[in-house]
């Protein structure tokens, strides 16, 4: 973003996990954790230049189990017990100044936290480092590279139906066998946006034939990001064809009401709401 370029953000929407998991890996005591955790909210919220912020972290179940057992079924549990143990302290900790992301993922809470920011008229920035998140138009800031992007509707909107056809290896999302983004690319190319996502569906009935609607179902559950709370579950097949259809789609564009999470809810950090006292906490 340049100088030309600078907005004063109201809110600034940050999707955690990644924070904490790096964290834990190398603050070698809880009291540093936390420090270091604290410290890293303040800064993202700093760099943005953002009146408020609400900060998500994973919460209980996820409703994309209950559309696939298996996903995210390929990562490897390969973190050792310490740092797994730093990993639920910061958990711990962060309860108590964080929206914990119950029933579905820190990306789906974003989701709902734009689409009421949209509908308060707040202006807003989405701060990650998560290719999904890149579906949902507006401003982004890569926390990791400091970098800012601004994604419009018609380029959210191919990401997602480039990613219901790819899947997502990552998570274990099969989409179309075989798939990759070239390939998925060539599939789009020129199709206009209103035609998209039924060029989606003909091409999982070319590829998959009698069990395209299933795995339709089952990609799109698990890749499409939600933006209202009522959507926190597995949809139909007719609920995803109302939702992520050109004319119909919420993907930054909803106009839902949506009162279940308050945005003015400060969550940018303990240390801005209390005396700093983590160093001086054991290790």
């Amino acid at each position: 973003m340049t100088e030309e370029q600078e907005i004063n953000f109201d809110i600034a929407i940050i999707d955690a996990d990644s924070i904490m998991y790096q964290i834990a890996h190398y603050q070698p005591s809880p009291a540093l954790c936390k420090k270091d955790f604290d410290n890293r909210l303040k800064e993202i919220i700093s760099d943005v230049d953002a009146s408020n912020g609400a900060v998500f972290i994973k919460g209980k179940d996820n409703f994309r189990y209950h559309v696939a057992v298996d996903y995210k079924g390929n990562r490897k549990d390969t973190i050792e017990p310490e740092v797994k143990d730093r990993i639920e302290m910061l958990y711990e900790y962060a309860k108590d100044f964080c929206i914990e992301s119950d029933n579905a993922e820190a990306d789906d809470y974003c989701g709902v936290a734009v689409t009421l920011a949209q509908q308060e008229n707040k202006s807003y920035i989405i701060c990650h480092i998560d290719k999904d998140l890149d579906m949902i138009p507006g401003w982004h800031y890569n926390f990791r590279k400091k970098e800012f992007y601004e994604i419009d509707v018609p380029t959210g909107y191919y990401n997602l139906m480039k990613q219901i056809l790819t899947g997502d290896a990552t998570d274990n999302i099969q989409g179309i066998k075989g798939m990759g983004p070239k390939t998925a690319e060539k599939i789009l190319k020129d199709v206009a946006h209103e035609y998209m996502f039924d060029k989606v569906i003909d091409t999982y009935k070319l590829k998959l034939g009698a069990t395209w609607e299933h795995e339709l179902c089952k990609s799109a559950n698990l890749i499409y990001i939600r933006m209202n709370s009522d959507d926190l579950r597995p949809l139909t097949f007719e609920e995803l064809k109302e939702k992520l259809s050109w004319k119909t789609t919420d993907t930054g564009t909803s106009s839902q009401t949506d009162q279940t999470m308050p945005l003015d809810l400060s969550t940018t950090s303990k240390t801005l709401k209390q005396e700093d006292d983590t160093l001086e906490e054991s290790n």
